[in-house]
């Protein structure tokens, strides 16, 4: 799947000024805009505009108090995303840096993907769930099954054009220990006794498990969230197929 160098966004989007801001979105997450004057792309990931999410969150679901350690916020989860992404070389997330930005504090600002949801390449005819030949959908499964995602629905990833696919708000994610119960995925769902894509399966099975410990440590984790997902790796690379019955996973 191949990595790509995106160490001078990061340092852009930590370092430049901003010059615009406001409120956009919906939902409980609501981000902030941010414009760069100066901004440049790399392919479709582009800095002149990024998304910020404040440390300051409003109140969250039930089932994210219930499965996670909230002594780490859900803006230091979208990093600790971030950072386990690069470390497994999957290249799903777009650069994510912590920023403090004007008067709304410390969060995260993320790199701006100009490519469209999910949802919209299902209203307008591309049936990402039944896919399977597509890689990109097989290794988003397996990251969110690896960083214990609560919250992938249709309208928190993107498709580009080529079917290439982006795994962005990942806040919700990093379960306690091995707490599976709201697992969701809504392409793993669908994917359910599909055989595991060989590129993908090979990449899982390449993977030295210590790449997690050390992507992680950083971010305060203390409730067995990095032995969770070291756990979820192990389990992955015994599988060839999508049997996977946790959470919301199992639904239809």
């Amino acid at each position: 799947m191949g990595i790509i160098d995106h160490r001078d966004m990061c340092r852009f989007l930590r370092e430049e000024p901003i010059d615009s801001i406001q409120l956009v979105g919906r939902g409980i997450h609501r981000p902030w805009q941010l414009g760069f004057d100066n901004g440049y792309k790399v392919g479709l990931i582009t800095c002149d505009t990024a998304l910020f999410k404040t440390i300051r969150s409003i109140e969250e679901t039930n089932y994210y108090k219930k499965s996670t350690d909230r002594s780490v916020t859900s803006p230091e989860r979208e990093l600790a995303a971030y950072a386990l992404d690069r470390a497994l070389q999957f290249n799903l997330v777009p650069p994510t840096v912590w920023r403090e930005v004007f008067d709304l504090g410390y969060g995260v600002v993320q790199a701006w993907v100009s490519a469209p949801l999910a949802i919209d390449w299902y209203e307008s005819g591309y049936d990402y769930r039944k896919d399977y030949e597509n890689p990109w959908l097989h290794l988003l499964c397996a990251f969110d099954f690896i960083i214990g995602s609560l919250d992938r629905h249709a309208a928190n990833w993107i498709i580009d054009t080529f079917h290439r696919v982006y795994a962005i708000d990942n806040g919700y994610s990093f379960v306690k220990d091995d707490y599976r119960e709201w697992f969701k995925c809504n392409v793993g769902r669908r994917f359910k006794d599909q055989p595991i894509h060989p590129l993908v399966k090979a990449e899982l099975d390449s993977i030295d498990p210590q790449v997690i410990p050390v992507a992680l440590r950083p971010f305060g984790f203390r409730c067995g969230e990095i032995e969770g997902a070291m756990t979820r790796l192990s389990e992955l690379k015994g599988k060839k197929v999508w049997d996977i019955e946790d959470g919301r996973w199992s639904t239809s």
